[in-house]
């Protein structure tokens, strides 16, 4: 069981955060990527590679004269110099022509996610079929019409959307880096005492929580413990910090819901299943069925009690 020492104050917390401008350069930076993405290629004009085209290649690659698995790829479009694949590769492709069978011998990283292939050499044998080059698209009224978005038809309306959206992130950021500082200070003024317990949950609901976001990904936990060589004893220890912070804060809202006798009404409750069987197209009985529903009244609680610290802080 967790036990509150001492309750800091939690209303009238004073806090300093600086909001950040959008600056011309990031809406410029969204232009350029805007452009590259809508960019073509044509046929290049010459035979020999170099830095910056896309080649078209046919490829092998052989460790002691064999063949090894996902080495081998046929007509694959490669932008020489975008660091795609191992050290060395793009480098060596370089003044190759059209048609041309090069051997390039290579050294796959130390860190190489594929065990029987970390720190081992090999030979790619490499072909040169096409060379390509991206034709950028042009910034102007016709291009930012061609984009489809409604009500955005010149290139001041595209920079304009641009600003909004990103004035948006900034504002997201600033609140997020709002309520850390102001829970922060929250903490620094608190005592809470944890048994083994109930850190052990909080490592339980963070390890479910990234399961279900890496499964949202398409990858399972089993493979990102193999890619970063870890196993689950050791992503718990390196997880073990966070938890316990979140195991604190966690018993010091819950002696804050105590304090101010926080309830959730049947409105709010209601309210909040309607708009999670709203987000995931499912039927508010399907939702009772799938949730346990007091551990989602009492986050709801926690919500409550949270935004009682946040609305009563004080910017500086």
């Amino acid at each position: 069981m967790s036990k509150v020492i001492k309750l800091g104050n939690y209303k009238g917390i004073e806090f300093k955060v600086e909001k950040v401008p959008v600056s011309n350069e990031e809406v410029e930076q969204q232009i350029q990527m805007i452009l590259a993405q809508s960019s073509q290629t044509e046929e290049k004009d010459g035979d020999t590679v170099e830095n910056g085209d896309i080649a078209t290649i046919d490829f092998v690659g052989l460790k002691d004269d064999v063949a090894f698995e996902g080495g081998t790829g046929n007509d694959y479009d490669l932008e020489i110099g975008s660091g795609s694949f191992i050290p060395g590769f793009e480098e060596q492709m370089i003044g190759m022509k059209v048609n041309e069978t090069r051997d390039l011998n290579l050294t796959f990283p130390e860190n190489y996610q594929a065990e029987d292939l970390a720190g081992q050499d090999v030979v790619f044998k490499v072909t040169v079929k096409k060379l390509s080059v991206k034709k950028e698209a042009e910034l102007n009224d016709d291009f930012v019409e061609g984009l489809g978005v409604p009500e955005i038809k010149t290139v001041e309306d595209l920079k304009a959307y641009i600003n909004e959206g990103l004035q948006q992130q900034h504002d997201q950021q600033y609140e997020a880096q709002k309520e850390n500082t102001i829970f922060d200070a929250f903490m620094a003024d608190s005592e809470v005492e944890l048994d083994d317990d109930a850190i052990d949950e909080a490592l339980d609901r963070q390890m479910s929580y990234m399961a279900n976001q890496m499964m949202a990904q398409g990858i399972q936990l089993d493979q990102y413990l193999q890619m970063t060589g870890m196993d689950e004893e050791k992503l718990r220890e390196q997880m073990k910090p966070s938890a316990t912070q979140q195991a604190k804060l966690e018993a010091l809202i819950d002696e804050i819901i105590a304090v101010e006798n926080i309830v959730v009404t049947e409105e709010v409750l209601e309210e909040q299943l309607n708009m999670v069987a709203q987000a995931n197209q499912m039927t508010k009985e399907q939702v009772l069925e799938k949730i346990d529903l007091e551990g989602f009244k009492r986050d709801l609680s926690r919500m409550q009690a949270s935004r009682i610290i946040v609305n009563n802080a004080v910017e500086k």
